[in-house]
């Protein structure tokens, strides 16, 4: 895997043989809305350089410490669509029943399909299966 990406809360890795892009969330909590934003524009400008159609993505967050005040909720909004959008194939590896159910909630509201599960194995079936 090549990483493409790297920061404190976050590391980007693509894997050709797979043609998945994997991002990982860290343990670290933001310390301020502007290391969220931050550390988003350059995850987000890492994968924009890539030709996302081509690639699924893999979103790790099973050790992102939990969260979900309005102050996140709103921030996390402005950046999700940027984040996953235009990959053919988008999924979320979660740890917990909570986590679960908030990455469904977010992709109802972003009306974007995404399997959010706590299976790895399942989630890198339906990310490497082809239409």
């Amino acid at each position: 895997m090549k990483q493409i990406f790297r920061n404190e809360y976050f590391t980007a890795l693509v894997d050709e043989g797979t043609g998945i892009v994997r991002n990982i969330r860290s343990d670290k909590p933001f310390t301020s809305m502007r290391d969220l934003e931050v550390s988003f524009e350059g995850l987000i400008k890492a994968l924009d350089d890539l030709s996302r159609a081509r690639y699924a993505l893999l979103i790790d967050i099973r050790a992102a410490p939990g969260r979900n005040d309005p102050q996140f909720e709103a921030a996390l909004q402005r950046f999700r669509l940027r984040w996953i959008g235009g990959f053919r194939k988008a999924g979320v590896l979660v740890q917990s029943a909570v986590g679960l159910l908030q990455v469904k909630r977010y992709a109802k509201q972003d009306g974007v399909t995404r399997l959010v599960t706590d299976d790895e194995s399942e989630l890198m079936r339906y990310l490497t299966e082809t239409d």
